[in-house]
């Protein structure tokens, strides 16, 4: 026991000493690594996909019964009490009358069949016209088209949540880092101010004041940082990520961002090749097909049916002279006619073509919200763009003005009061810069998305 703790304690130790490291250095995940974890791991794409699977399995499912169905039977009875026919004493009325028996039961009994019986035989059902069972074809194949886009628009989705939160952290670190920066402007004003505090230049209240601010900054600071913390618990749950590891991500590329810059007004935008039109239209396809099924319920169906069976028949057990076997075959056709229905079936063609009417206005709503959305998207980030280049420019005025009234403080030319409004108005300013870098990407991954390129933003 003793050698295995001691194998045990050396092997530990090479660990930790040894060049070997425990734990690999945290790599940082971009938004390319993000998106391409969340198209893996994404619980709604993963659904999705499955989607997809039961509608090719739904297609051929009807398919199949487009095919013969091929079906193979068989039994073996012994019959303990045979089955007994009652009918005329017929055998006695033909004798001569010398000979019958005058006695005789007018009935007679006969039991039919042998104790054992057995059969085994195939049967072919095959659709020789059935046009509902064709439509239903049609119908499952548009379902599976409308599967196939709702994957499409699923994974812009994912995509687009993903860069949306990944973008709010960078941008909430970045709002971190300038607090950084005036919190070490400010620690730098207090460590002046302590040593002309020792001296009796400042009024103790006066370096009171200032740490006031210094904690009040603090805690906006604290709040920024749960933020961040929110915000990765948001990308690890819409990536699929494992909720107890950590995530790193990149610092903010403020110069790529800023060179984005706006997008003109695109009057000939034309939203035809977007997902969400193309589901719409596989929707009106659906609501066509969905006529067409109501209608082929008033179409006759020809079905051809085929069966051959091969009998068994012995009083033994299917040997001596009482055995006996034959085959019987049939084919058949099969011929329905719906005749009438309680104009049950009318209501229904009724009700399948206002359903296409509603939906041919759905389409021409959703085409033109779609252009409304694409304007405003332009407009909002032609706005935003605007605010942040003033914003930027705000802030760096604000540093100015901080930076020389802090100079002037340490020389005696100005007070307190205008060092802190100085930094409150710095403070200000950051925030607001951090704000409008925030209200600027969002706007810029809505037009993205609006023109259905929102992949574009990880290439």
């Amino acid at each position: 026991m003793l050698n295995r703790n001691m194998k045990r304690f050396f092997l530990v130790f090479l660990l930790l000493f040894s060049g070997v490291p425990l734990m690999q250095a945290q790599e940082e995940l971009t938004l390319q690594k993000c998106v391409d974890y969340a198209l893996e791991n994404n619980q709604t794409l993963l659904k999705s996909k499955l989607d997809c699977e039961i509608a090719v399995q739904s297609r051929r499912e009807v398919l199949g019964a487009l095919l013969p169905q091929v079906s193979g039977s068989g039994s073996i009875a012994y019959n303990f009490d045979k089955n007994t026919v009652i009918m005329p004493n017929f055998m006695n009325a033909m004798l001569p009358e010398a000979i019958r028996d005058p006695n005789a039961d007018p009935y007679i009994t006969i039991p039919m069949g042998l104790t054992n019986t057995s059969n085994i035989g195939v049967s072919l059902v095959q659709q020789i016209l059935n046009l509902s069972l064709l439509n239903a074809l049609n119908i499952t194949e548009a379902a599976q088209e409308m599967a196939e886009i709702g994957m499409e628009i699923n994974t812009d989705d994912v995509i687009s949540q993903t860069a949306t939160i990944f973008y709010n952290i960078q941008v909430l670190e970045y709002g971190l880092d300038q607090f950084d920066r005036s919190i070490a402007l400010m620690d730098k004003t207090m460590e002046i101010m302590s040593t002309n505090k020792d001296f009796g230049i400042v009024r103790p209240v006066d370096f009171d004041r200032i740490k006031v601010a210094r904690t009040n900054l603090l805690s906006q600071k604290t709040g920024f940082e749960q933020a961040v913390a929110i915000q990765k618990n948001l990308l690890k749950l819409n990536m699929g990520y494992d909720m107890d590891s950590d995530i790193i991500v990149p610092s903010l590329d403020i110069k790529a961002i800023e060179s984005i810059g706006y997008f003109d007004q695109n009057d000939a935008f034309q939203p035809i090749n977007l997902a969400s039109i193309k589901l719409m239209d596989q929707k009106l396809k659906m609501n066509e097909l969905q006529v067409k099924a109501a209608k082929y319920e008033l179409m006759p169906t020809l079905t051809l049916v085929g069966n051959y069976n091969y009998y068994y028949m012995a009083e033994d057990f299917y040997t001596g002279p009482s055995f006996h076997k034959y085959p019987m075959s049939m084919l058949s056709l099969s011929l329905k006619v719906p005749i009438f229905g309680g104009f049950s079936k009318d209501a229904k063609i009724k009700k399948a073509n206002i359903e296409l009417k509603k939906a041919n206005s759905d389409r021409v709503q959703l085409y033109q919200s779609l252009r409304m959305a694409h304007s405003n998207s332009i407009m909002q980030l032609r706005s935003n763009f605007g605010t942040l280049s003033a914003q930027k420019e705000n802030m760096s005025l604000a540093e100015d003005v901080y930076s020389i009234t802090e100079s002037n403080f340490n020389l005696g030319i100005s007070s307190l009061s205008d060092v802190l409004n100085a930094s409150s108005e710095l403070i200000q300013a950051q925030i607001s810069y951090v704000e409008s870098l925030h209200n600027y990407m969002l706007s810029y991954m809505e037009l993205k998305k609006n023109e259905g390129k929102i992949r574009e933003i990880i290439k």
